[in-house]
């Protein structure tokens, strides 16, 4: 019920914005897919904040051409926002802001579908997408997060991994290696201003 229910979400919102789905097929776009932790742990230690704080200068930095999608996830994943232009960028800054911390943290679910969406209607790979995780990492360890960063970096997508918080080396080494895996980079958030993801969604 879980798959069916966010495959409905998803057509749900690609009629929505139809002619802005249209838009995000040309080929010279830059296709941005945040995928963001709306998670219990995300109260503490300012990390929600932190988050929606790097989420909103991605957005703000979008430019004309790109193409953006939001994916949240908890205890499931669902796409909050399809890949659309940058006119709608007070639609993506209100959703970022309505992200409401529930749950346990499902990050295998949020990539999961982050892959679906660097896929659709991109069957040749001739679109590249940056997908960037903002988590806490506050997360039991999950192997098959091996198994998907490994097909990431097999595509034409690259996965960057901003971690909200310091947080014991258990859960830090886990989401470098699943960056490192996917052919991106690992940050500390809390050490960097947000500015830092410009150079990652604009490489």
């Amino acid at each position: 019920m879980k798959q069916i229910g966010r495959y409905l979400i998803l057509i749900f919102l690609v009629f929505f914005f139809s002619k802005d789905v249209a838009f995000s097929q040309h080929a010279d776009s830059k296709r941005v897919i945040l995928v963001l932790d709306g998670t219990y742990t995300m109260r503490g230690n300012n990390s929600l904040d932190i988050m929606k704080s790097w989420a909103n200068t991605a957005i703000d930095y979008f430019n004309d051409g790109d193409s953006l999608c939001i994916i949240t996830f908890s205890n499931y994943a669902k796409v909050s926002v399809p890949f659309l232009p940058v006119h709608h960028r007070q639609f993506m800054l209100n959703v970022v802001e309505d992200i409401t911390p529930t749950l346990a943290t499902y990050v295998y679910d949020g990539l999961s579908l982050a892959l679906e969406a660097h896929n659709w209607r991109n069957p040749d790979q001739l679109r590249e997408s940056v997908i960037v995780l903002l988590s806490d990492g506050l997360a039991p360890n999950d192997d098959r997060l091996d198994a998907i960063s490994s097909k990431i970096d097999s595509l034409n997508c690259i996965l960057h991994v901003v971690q909200t918080t310091f947080a014991d080396d258990r859960y830090v080494n886990q989401l470098k290696t699943l960056a490192e895996n996917a052919g991106g980079v690992y940050l500390q958030g809390v050490s960097f201003k947000p500015e830092r993801i410009v150079p990652l969604i604009r490489h």
